[in-house]
């Protein structure tokens, strides 16, 4: 399998295509492929030298041995991000990578699976048996793309949906704007969880958390400028006995929620870390502005926040309200995102908790991928019948 990936593996924590991954690595080998970039990060955003020392740290590792069955890749490319001749250069660039790293690795006849539309342009680089492209979010939405940059990701977007065996959508929204695209297959492909991980994790909880008053409002993730840091200072300013918890890498200067004294940034865990976090969290939080992109999303963090077993507040969010209304409390302003805190905080609902306990506990990767493994039987048995 290769797996043209929309993470870094050295420097990414595990989102749902790690869990794919790590479900079809026990079918298949794996190459993963590091992301090449969509856009320039900011010079104006924190963390731009941080995130160009990475990548550069990534292209110097080249190809790693992970394990036995397991590498990784940094293909080289020149940061360019709109059509012309430097993409058809990097498109050249890319495929010769690819046929090179195969041939090392004796990789023939692979699974294709696309997490990033950027590596459209690899296809038909090598022989495969069976290609999937995943939209674990609406990739052609980034709210950085310049137009010129969009109009060429879009290019790349419709030449996979167009050519792959298989698509798979994590959301409602991804789906149904998918589907009326193209006539090839097209899965409703929500994102699972690792129950097991969230759930019955008995770790200490972490002292830094654990110097922190009750109650918490708690979050980990991501920090950018698509958190709504507003609806943060509206809750804090009103709800002074509320300690509010982020856990996750600052990619932002300053929330200007730094200096209030029920305001905690507790920094970048481990993913082995974070149900014990979790587990301190009197609630956990979803707080995105209602941008594309997060009316397209599926929050992976909401089954993991339901499989810890805390009660959840979320800004509003299509996909959740349409699968969780009774489990998760969402809200459509900061009045009712507070109004929604309060409530969760002073009832704590044993049954809304059970219910979200039962919402998803099934949900597991490993029954997920079934849906990519009955597929490639599937087009196997009608090539040879």
């Amino acid at each position: 399998m290769i797996h043209y990936s929309g993470d870094d593996y050295w420097h990414s924590l595990p989102h749902s295509r790690h869990h794919i991954t790590g479900q079809l690595n026990k079918h298949f080998a794996v190459l993963w492929v590091n992301p090449i970039g969509s856009r320039m990060p900011s010079l104006k955003k924190k963390g731009f030298s941080n995130k160009i020392a990475r990548k550069l740290r990534s292209i110097a590792r080249f190809l790693q041995k992970v394990n036995d069955d397991f590498y990784v890749v940094t293909f080289i490319t020149i940061p360019y991000f709109q059509a012309g001749k430097i993409q058809l250069l990097n498109s050249l660039l890319l495929k010769l990578q690819t046929r090179l790293v195969c041939a090392r690795l004796k990789i023939n006849n692979p699974l294709l699976f696309f997490s990033s539309p950027i590596f459209a342009n690899t296809l038909g680089s090598i022989k495969n048996s069976f290609s999937v492209y995943y939209y674990s979010d609406q990739y052609t939405e980034y709210r950085e793309f310049s137009s010129e940059t969009k109009s060429y990701t879009e290019a790349l977007d419709r030449k996979l949906y167009e050519n792959v065996d298989l698509i798979l959508c994590a959301s409602q929204k991804i789906y149904d704007n998918v589907a009326a695209k193209t006539f090839k297959k097209v899965v409703y492909f929500p994102h699972q969880v690792d129950y097991n991980h969230f759930h019955n994790n008995s770790a200490e909880i972490p002292q830094d958390i654990q110097r922190i008053g009750k109650p918490i409002v708690g979050y980990y993730g991501s920090l950018s400028d698509s958190n709504d840091w507003e609806i943060i200072r509206y809750c804090a300013n009103k709800r002074p006995q509320y300690n509010f918890v982020f856990i996750g890498r600052k990619d932002i200067l300053d929330t200007g929620l730094e200096k209030l004294q029920n305001v905690f940034f507790l920094g970048k865990k481990t993913f082995s870390d974070i149900p014990a976090y979790g587990r301190a969290f009197d609630v956990g939080i979803m707080f995105w502005i209602r941008r594309e992109w997060i009316i397209n999303c599926s929050p992976l963090k909401l089954k993991e926040y339901l499989s810890i077993g805390i009660p959840v507040v979320s800004t509003f969010i299509e996909e959740v309200k349409q699968n969780y209304e009774g489990i998760v409390y969402t809200a459509m302003d900061k009045e009712t995102f507070l109004d929604s805190l309060d409530e969760a905080i002073k009832n704590k609902d044993k049954e809304r908790i059970q219910m979200g306990f039962n919402k998803v506990k099934d949900d597991t990767w490993y029954n997920a991928v079934k849906i990519i493994l009955y597929e490639m039987d599937r087009k196997k048995s009608l090539s040879t019948s």
